[in-house]
């Protein structure tokens, strides 16, 4: 009933849009917009006058779906005349409620011809309108709803291409009703880490080698994964068994809807998602021959890279949660929330992504003040040191600006840690690496960051910690993808290292 309701509405809009433009716009054209009407006045009094009869509506209550109805049986059934129920029945199909035609039986060695009725798409319509939810089957509505959807697509086609309509826009209208309501009616879980960061659709390509200037390559796309760093994060994580919500935009289309069922399909929190009239993020992902990867970012000003305000907090998430997790977030949003989690004596866990290294130490330290723990690959390290203008010459410097841990990842040679009281490195083991040969690292760090957050909320040693997150890393890396690719807690405690 509601899908009904909701696409009588949609088509109201249409209507509101095409005469809001002052187009020349018949009266005798709306209602093919509004509800599958026909157009001729005669047939429309048809349908008023069955509508407004008790032998009509008790007729399309009576009428089946999926299969023929015979005139002898609602004849049997109905407490009206012969006559009256043979006229309504003609009028209905003259109004284009209800098709009919003939079907032969054999009876004591005779034909015997029976006439039989069936409802078009506008007979449908009133009589899934007329009939309670529960009494029609599942599969018959899915078909059904099917079947409805293509006519009104059809009347939405015909106006945008009469009236210079824009269908993108009615496309994004479908979209933003479908991911609200998603958002909406999803489970409020009490997650013991909350994701803030970005979520956006991968792309993967191949080809042979990347082209000269002017020059011209053919890309063989291979594949498309629900990826962004904060989302691979949450998702990571809720594969391991931790309950976790992730606090991000995405943009109402079609992209918009791949990440969220994403996160929904793999048990993330998302009724603090936020979705905006924005573009979702994409990510080019290119590999050549040798495993080689170039990643291109996609992004404008009018895309949804993350939240833009404190009023997109759910300061009472924060409260509920272990441990906040802060990734592709704007600075000055991030040191929010730092600040307020640490106040609440969560421990903050900080990993931006290479882009956010470009600002120099100095513009991340209303961040870093704030953080338990900061998490970078070599080449933010790099790229960090190279654009702070303090003297900061090892990760260790980092310290002092707030951090108790900082880890630097260096792939399949481990990563380097740091802490108040020195540094230690964590090498992948050897038989680790022989075990899972790598496919596609695109992942990695996400995964890796589950698992040692997974492991500091059991309460585990950072040596023992960082281990685990090693053998998700390792088990993400042999599979293609991002989210896809990440493991199970159940495989990764099977792995002996």
């Amino acid at each position: 009933m509601f899908l009904w309701f909701g696409l009588f509405q949609l088509n109201i809009r249409l209507v509101q849009i095409t005469i809001g433009a002052r187009s020349v716009l018949k009266e005798n054209r709306v209602w093919p917009y509004v509800l599958p009407f026909p157009l001729e006045v005669k047939k429309r009094k048809l349908i008023w006058a069955i509508l407004q009869s008790r032998v009509g509506m008790s007729i399309l209550t009576r009428m089946k779906l999926d299969e023929r109805t015979f005139q002898h049986d609602l004849i049997v059934q109905l407490p009206y005349s012969n006559k009256s129920i043979i006229k309504y029945l003609k009028q209905m199909a003259n109004a284009g409620i209800l098709e009919h035609g003939v079907e032969g039986f054999k009876e004591k060695g005779k034909t015997v011809w029976m006439k039989w009725y069936t409802p078009s798409s506008l007979g449908k319509w009133f009589i899934l309108f007329l009939t309670p939810p529960e009494e029609i089957r599942p599969e018959l509505a899915k078909r059904t709803i099917e079947e409805l959807f293509r006519v009104y697509s059809s009347s939405i086609v015909e106006v945008c291409e009469k009236y210079g309509l824009n269908i993108d826009s009615f496309q994004q209208v479908f979209d933003e009703h479908y991911l609200r309501a998603a958002t909406a009616k999803a489970e409020k879980i009490k997650p013991k880490v909350v994701v803030y960061g970005s979520a956006a659709l991968d792309i993967y390509g191949n080809l042979e080698t990347l082209p000269k200037a002017e020059e011209t390559v053919y890309v063989e796309e291979v594949g498309r994964y629900a990826g962004g760093m904060g989302a691979n994060v949450a998702v990571a994580l809720a594969r391991l068994g931790v309950p976790v919500s992730f606090v991000g935009r995405i943009g109402s289309d079609f992209v918009g809807r791949v990440l969220l069922d994403g996160l929904r399909k793999n048990g993330v929190g998302i009724s603090n998602v936020n979705v905006t009239s924005q573009r979702s993020l994409r990510t080019l992902i290119f590999r050549d021959k040798k495993q080689t990867r170039w990643l291109f970012a996609l992004g404008s000003p009018d895309h949804a890279m993350s939240i833009t305000s404190p009023s997109e907090i759910d300061w009472k998430l924060l409260d509920q949660c272990k441990i906040v997790y802060i990734g592709e977030v704007f600075t000055e949003i991030a040191a929010t929330i730092a600040s307020y989690a640490k106040s609440k004596d969560k421990l903050v866990v900080y990993r931006p992504g290479v882009p956010y290294m470009c600002l120099g130490v100095e513009k991340l330290g209303d961040i870093l003040k704030h953080t338990n723990m900061f998490i970078l690959n070599k080449v933010g390290w790099d790229v960090l040191q190279n654009f702070s203008k303090n003297s900061v010459k090892t990760p260790a410097d980092l310290i002092k600006f707030g951090p108790t841990e900082v880890i630097v990842t260096k792939g399949a040679e481990g990563c380097d840690v740091y802490t108040k009281r020195g540094h230690f490195a964590m090498m992948v083991p050897l038989g680790l690496r022989d075990k899972f040969e790598v496919v596609d690292p695109t992942g990695a760090g996400d995964s890796f960051s589950a698992g040692l957050i997974k492991g500091l909320l059991g309460g585990w040693t950072l040596k023992k910690a960082v281990a685990f997150g090693q053998v998700a890393a390792c088990i993400t890396c042999s599979r293609i993808g991002a989210s896809s690719a990440f493991p199970t807690l159940e495989e990764v405690e099977a792995v002996k290292t």
